[in-house]
């Protein structure tokens, strides 16, 4: 009966494996990537507000990265870049808050806005910082107790965005370092058995007369 061969065995599982796990990992690695550049662009609330009066607007706040740096409330306006650059002038009188709630009412998390709050970086009207949560479902509502008379006749779009310092990428990384190494060791593998599995299948070579 002929013996089989099992080195051959091991190595042709080693290969089968290393590229199964090459394969999951590269696909885990393009899956965080695309996660990572939406995170980037993502706005988990945006609004039409009025800042110059007093009122309450509820918006859904999808929560989409809960492992970011931190987060923020920006302001979009349609006021000159002068205006918005002069924020004591622009945001004098302003009181209010963003509270997030949870599905179940709780609050998750409650974001003063005020004259002292806001800073203009980067080129835009950033409102607050707020620490991240767990993705999820949320309802924003964003209160102005008294409102920024220079806002008046102004459109104005509040919107929540992430910081993202590159750390969140790090996962993706690790995948493809892992789908790198496996691809490599299952290629290996391959390459030392497929010889001698295309001429002997998984059995010895059969012994000759002189052996």
């Amino acid at each position: 009966m002929r013996r089989v061969a099992i080195g051959r065995i091991i190595g042709l599982l080693i290969a089968v494996v290393g590229v199964g796990i090459s394969v999951w990992c590269a696909r885990d690695a393009v899956r965080r990537n695309a996660q990572f550049g939406r995170w980037l662009t993502d706005r988990p609330m945006e609004a039409a507000i009025d800042l110059s009066e007093p009122g309450e607007t509820r918006v859904p706040f999808h929560q989409t990265c809960g492992i970011s740096h931190g987060e923020a409330l920006y302001l979009e306006c349609d006021l000159d870049d002068e205006s918005t650059r002069n924020i004591a002038t622009l945001f004098a009188g302003l009181s209010g808050t963003v509270v997030i709630k949870d599905a179940h009412g709780d609050d998750v998390e409650t974001v003063e806005i005020n004259s002292t709050t806001v800073e203009y970086r980067e080129g835009r009207i950033m409102l607050n910082g707020f620490a991240p949560f767990r993705e999820g479902e949320y309802v924003a509502s964003i209160r102005v107790d008294s409102g920024a008379a220079e806002f008046a006749g102004h459109r104005q779009t509040i919107y929540a965005q992430y910081f993202l310092c590159g750390l969140e990428h790090m996962p993706a990384a690790i995948a493809g370092a892992f789908a790198f190494g496996a691809g490599l060791i299952g290629l290996v593998a391959a390459m030392c058995v497929l010889p001698g599995l295309l001429r002997c299948g998984i059995g010895r070579a059969p012994r000759t007369a002189n052996s």
